[in-house]
């Protein structure tokens, strides 16, 4: 005789809940992110290229 299996829940269930939370955090689309990134980088290189000559 075979055992019989208990069916289990979803393992998705729980993740469904926890992306309707609204936290009151500060949210910024992929796009801005990556702007925002962007410019961090090229602020970057720009300070190390004429840095030395600007701050002395």
């Amino acid at each position: 005789m075979a055992k019989e299996k208990a069916t289990l829940p979803p393992t998705g269930a729980g993740l469904m809940r926890f992306f309707d939370e609204d936290t009151k955090a500060v949210k910024i689309s992929p796009r801005g992110v990556i702007a925002l990134t962007l410019i961090l980088v090229a602020l970057e290189i720009l300070l190390h290229a004429f840095g030395p000559q600007i701050f002395g």
